[in-house]
Protein backbone atom coordinates (compact mmCIF):
# COMPACT_ATOMS: atom_id res chain seq x y z
CA UNK A 1 0.00 0.00 0.00
CA UNK A 2 1.41 3.90 -0.81
CA UNK A 3 1.74 6.35 1.29
CA UNK A 4 -1.25 7.94 -1.01
CA UNK A 5 -3.68 4.75 -1.05
CA UNK A 6 -3.21 5.46 3.62
CA UNK A 7 -5.73 7.27 4.91
CA UNK A 8 -4.46 8.47 8.44
CA UNK A 9 -6.78 6.65 11.50
CA UNK A 10 -5.76 8.90 14.06
CA UNK A 11 -4.83 12.93 14.37
CA UNK A 12 -0.73 11.66 15.07
CA UNK A 13 -1.35 9.83 11.95
CA UNK A 14 -2.42 13.11 10.00
CA UNK A 15 -0.03 15.21 11.41
CA UNK A 16 2.69 12.97 11.40
CA UNK A 17 1.90 12.55 7.24
CA UNK A 18 1.51 16.38 6.36
CA UNK A 19 4.98 16.44 8.10
CA UNK A 20 6.27 13.91 5.52
CA UNK A 21 4.44 15.80 3.23
CA UNK A 22 5.96 19.27 4.30
CA UNK A 23 9.53 17.60 4.33
CA UNK A 24 9.13 16.54 0.72
CA UNK A 25 7.84 19.85 -0.52
CA UNK A 26 10.23 21.83 1.24
CA UNK A 27 12.95 21.52 -1.82
CA UNK A 28 10.56 22.68 -4.53
CA UNK A 29 9.81 25.78 -2.98
CA UNK A 30 12.28 29.12 -2.64
CA UNK A 31 12.90 29.86 0.84
CA UNK A 32 12.08 34.00 0.90
CA UNK A 33 8.91 33.61 -1.31
CA UNK A 34 6.27 34.83 2.07
CA UNK A 35 3.37 33.28 -0.33
CA UNK A 36 4.80 29.98 -2.08
CA UNK A 37 1.40 29.02 -3.17
CA UNK A 38 0.62 31.50 -4.98
CA UNK A 39 4.26 31.47 -6.81
CA UNK A 40 3.76 27.60 -7.30
CA UNK A 41 0.18 27.98 -8.58
CA UNK A 42 1.71 30.54 -10.62
CA UNK A 43 4.73 28.59 -12.27
CA UNK A 44 2.58 25.56 -12.83
CA UNK A 45 0.16 27.40 -14.90
CA UNK A 46 3.21 29.23 -17.01
CA UNK A 47 4.72 25.55 -17.49
CA UNK A 48 0.91 24.40 -18.60
CA UNK A 49 1.15 26.77 -20.95
CA UNK A 50 4.36 26.02 -22.68
CA UNK A 51 3.17 22.71 -22.91
CA UNK A 52 0.02 23.92 -24.89
CA UNK A 53 2.07 25.46 -26.93
CA UNK A 54 4.60 23.21 -27.95
CA UNK A 55 1.67 20.50 -28.31
CA UNK A 56 -0.55 22.96 -30.78
CA UNK A 57 2.98 23.02 -32.67
CA UNK A 58 3.13 19.27 -33.09
CA UNK A 59 -0.06 19.23 -33.79
CA UNK A 60 -0.15 21.09 -36.43
CA UNK A 61 3.40 19.94 -38.12
CA UNK A 62 0.96 16.49 -37.91
CA UNK A 63 -1.71 17.76 -39.70
CA UNK A 64 0.81 18.64 -42.49
CA UNK A 65 1.22 15.13 -42.60
CA UNK A 66 -1.98 14.05 -41.73
CA UNK A 67 -1.88 11.39 -45.04
CA UNK A 68 1.29 9.82 -43.81
CA UNK A 69 0.07 9.08 -39.77
CA UNK A 70 -3.19 9.89 -38.31
CA UNK A 71 -1.07 10.73 -34.58
CA UNK A 72 -2.93 13.81 -34.87
CA UNK A 73 -5.98 12.18 -34.10
CA UNK A 74 -4.69 11.26 -30.97
CA UNK A 75 -3.20 14.50 -29.64
CA UNK A 76 -5.87 16.70 -30.82
CA UNK A 77 -8.21 15.70 -27.49
CA UNK A 78 -5.04 16.05 -25.27
CA UNK A 79 -5.01 19.70 -26.22
CA UNK A 80 -8.85 20.10 -26.00
CA UNK A 81 -8.14 19.33 -22.08
CA UNK A 82 -5.35 21.60 -21.78
CA UNK A 83 -7.72 24.06 -23.60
Amino acid sequence: MTARQRRPRTAAEAREAAMEARLIAEPLLPANDPDPSHEATHQGCHELLRIRAHLESVITLLNLHAGDSRLHALLTPLKQQLD
